[in-house]
């Protein structure tokens, strides 16, 4: 069996669960996450691999608030009583109840990985219980990133959020406030990353491939200062994603079918990712749902060797149009495709996270790819389009035009020019890995118009995509273009939450 991270994992109150080969040898063993458990170099490693399996529990739904509520996906049928996708099409169209059940299961996943990481923090604090300072400096790395990256995503898909930092009761987090998003950045989400590039590894053996490295934790931090925005925070990101594309052992894959190959089972961790949240497929229940998920309606056994799919993401009638716009584009048939259902009915569906392999329902080999090569690039020419680097900007998104087979774009003319070419080639070559979201959202500040995303969202829905779809609708309301508001480019703060606490009153999100 290949060298992979793989965790079981059961999160209830604080209990943790977890193992995994080559990092651990022994047995998975439950542990209660008590204070003076983490006492050994291999309790603490233990814990820290609990915590990379509830990122890998998390990402499993990730894909509902990103590319779902972007234009990159739909539900392409719904039939008569699949109430998830009622709640899909609710998410698309701006009017997502703030008692979605599945929204609150994943807040609640978000917040336990923290808990999880907090409880963990204070045993690798100094060298109490890991002597050797390079292993110490590691595992707070690691616990410092997972903690930022889901911080990250909370600050960007909810907004002002409760910090936490360490391990609390019941009674003390009712007492906790909102923080504005930019003190959750200066505080958590930007030390914690500096010290994880500071502390982590550059590089691992190959049995913890999937562990943090500096070049991760220098990318998302990058990240954190693009979506902030401002002159300022592009000057910070800009040496951190040089760093990475100029010095880290990472490059674009080259070559014949060099694009399917970044996404191909059997050659994971290559040499394009930066960072990924690993899966393993086969009989040890620790295997991704994504092929399952993906492929297409009403096709079992055709698709899928066991199970039925759900077919709950499909790419949207625009985005396959731009993946044919140009016919030398080798990234369309990896990334999507038509299943011809019957004479008169096709369905489209998401191809990256094909898995041959797959032998139990929604148990695949795919590692979800968090961050990879050819994102950075493309970051990189979003900051010299704003910048005014314009003849640059052109050369950087030419390097991922060429790997697609495509012919080189004249230089740009314009800021403008240069950000819609950086965007759409970021929406191509990034389509379905949970990025356009976060683009969208930071081109209110690359453009300074506070509506642009607001702006494609409503054209997505009322002009060039669902709009397609609505004849399938039966019983699903259809969208009501007086709900688009900017306020609800946040999700709302599920009910529960601030139902639960009786020491404060937890705003809701505007427009809510």
């Amino acid at each position: 069996m290949k060298n992979k991270v793989y965790i079981l994992i059961a999160f209830t109150a604080l209990i943790l669960l977890g193992a995994c080969k080559d990092f651990l040898e022994d047995k998975p063993a439950s542990v209660l996450t008590q204070v003076n458990f983490y006492n050994t170099p291999a309790r603490i490693n233990q814990g820290v691999l609990g915590c990379y399996a509830g990122m890998a529990t998390a990402l499993k739904d990730e894909w509902r608030y990103t590319e779902i509520r972007s234009d990159n996906t739909c539900v392409a049928t719904t039939g008569t009583s699949g109430i998830d996708r009622v709640d899909y099409c609710d998410l698309a169209f701006f009017r997502t109840s703030t008692s979605l059940p599945m929204m609150q299961q994943y807040w609640y996943k978000l917040f336990q990985n923290i808990s999880n990481v907090n409880a963990i923090l204070p045993s690798v604090a100094d060298n109490a219980f890991v002597a050797v300072e390079s292993q110490r400096a590691q595992y707070e790395a690691e616990l410092l990133f997972i903690r930022a990256y889901h911080y990250f995503t909370l600050v960007n898909l909810w907004g002002d959020m409760f910090k936490v930092t360490s391990v609390i009761s019941a009674e003390e987090a009712k007492k906790i406030p909102r923080s504005p998003v930019s003190e959750i950045y200066n505080d958590i989400i930007i030390p914690d990353l500096l010290k994880a590039i500071d502390q982590a590894p550059a590089s691992y053996a190959t049995g913890d491939a999937g562990r943090i490295t500096k070049w991760a934790a220098m990318s998302l931090l990058a990240k954190a200062y693009m979506m902030q925005g401002g002159t300022d925070n592009l000057a910070k990101a800009k040496p951190l994603i040089e760093a990475v594309l100029t010095t880290s052992p990472h490059g674009l894959l080259l070559g014949t079918g060099a694009f399917a190959q970044i996404f191909d089972v059997t050659k994971e961790m290559n040499k394009e990712i930066i960072f990924a949240v690993r899966y393993l497929g086969g009989s040890s229940g620790l295997g991704s749902p994504f092929w399952g998920i993906f492929a297409p309606d009403n096709s079992a056994n055709l698709f899928l060797k066991v199970g039925t799919p759900d077919g709950d993401n499909n790419p949207t009638p625009e985005l396959m149009h731009l993946f044919r716009a140009d016919p030398k584009d080798t990234r369309k048939d990896p990334s999507f495709r038509v299943w011809l259902k019957s004479a008169t009915d096709t369905i489209q569906y998401i191809s990256k996270y094909i898995d041959p392999t797959m032998i139990l329902p929604k148990q695949c080999e795919n590692d979800w790819i968090v961050i990879r090569y050819a994102d950075m690039v493309l970051l990189n020419a979003e900051i010299m389009a704003q910048d005014g680097r314009i003849g640059e900007a052109t050369i950087e998104v030419n390097k991922i035009r060429a790997r697609a087979g495509l012919d080189p774009l004249e230089p740009f003319s314009s800021n403008e020019e240069a950000l819609d070419a950086v965007y759409k080639e970021r929406r191509l070559e990034l389509a379905f890995e949970n990025q356009r979201w976060f683009d969208l959202l930071r081109m209110a500040n690359a453009y300074g118009n506070p509506n642009k995303a607001l702006d494609i969202l409503k054209t997505h829905v009322f002009v060039t995509d669902w709009t397609n779809l609505y004849s399938q609708y039966d019983k699903i309301p259809l969208p009501d273009e007086t709900q688009f508001i900017r306020e609800r480019l946040l999700l709302p703060i599920p009910q529960t939450e601030i139902d639960a606490n009786n020491e404060m009153v937890i705003p809701q999100n505007p427009g809510y």
